[in-house]
């Protein structure tokens, strides 16, 4: 398996959860601090998982990923894209107040690193009879007055839109591709959300499945049910896992 976002809250869940199951993973993101000695110097990692530094959201970088996983793992059945940012330091917003700099740095981030991650990984995934997930969002559907984000909001969308579009080309050559629709999740990235005691307060409203966020280990489960041959006649789905709030 390859997990891009390795070091995030859910990429990192992924590769706890799929190193648990068994499988080698080849966990990649962008390097943080100081550059390390070289490919090794990577995201936390397991017994069962190689670790480096490669950014996807640059060029060359999801093809590079890709080779370094079939190399590693002598082939591959499954990507995952769990690479995400929030753009609110950058600007992001409402319409009316969306910074230029927010909308194309959310969106090639969010949406362009998927489908560049997408377009390099096919052929690795075509020859295994692989499945590819990325990580969308309940905002992709819902708008909340707490979270007008028009960029972040777009990026998810896009990659819903990405995903039914590339299930239907690719199906007849035995790939799956998938997106898990998360709530708000406890992670950094939700920090400044989750730190706000009246959207704290909402919770029960947002999310009245046990009305509290949901944990990147819950994501991570459904990311593992989907590239698993137990969703084997499941594909171009947006699965929900959002303690209800694509309900309200």
């Amino acid at each position: 398996m390859l997990v891009a976002g390795a070091r995030g809250g859910i990429g990192g869940a992924c590769v706890e959860l799929l190193e648990r199951q068994g499988h080698l993973v080849v966990g990649v993101d962008r390097a943080s601090g100081p550059p390390g000695p070289g490919p090794e110097a990577g995201p936390a990692a397991g017994p069962g998982t190689r670790a480096a530094d490669v950014d996807v959201t640059r060029p060359g970088g999801a093809e590079h990923a890709v080779e370094l996983a079939e190399a590693t793992l002598g082939g591959l059945d499954g990507i995952v894209h769990a690479i995400g940012m929030s753009g609110r330091r950058l600007g992001d917003g409402p319409v009316t107040s969306c910074t230029d700099a927010a909308w194309a740095e959310v969106l090639r981030v969010n949406l362009e690193s998927a489908f560049r991650l997408l377009r390099a990984g096919l052929p690795a995934l075509e020859r295994g009879g692989g499945s590819f997930v990325t990580i969308g969002s309940a905002l992709a559907q819902s708008a909340d007055p707490d979270f007008m984000t028009a960029a972040y909001a777009a990026s998810k969308g896009g990659l819903a839109s990405l995903v039914r579009t590339a299930a239907m080309e690719v199906a007849a050559r035995g790939v799956r591709v998938n997106l898990v629709a998360a709530g708000l999740v406890d992670t950094p990235m939700a920090s400044r959300a989750l730190g706000d005691p009246r959207i704290a307060g909402r919770l029960p409203e947002l999310q009245p499945l046990g009305g509290r966020a949901v944990t990147a280990a819950e994501v991570a489960a459904a990311v593992a049910w989907l590239l698993s041959p137990a969703s084997g006649r499941t594909t171009g789905a947006s699965l929900p896992v959002d303690g209800g709030w694509l309900l309200r």
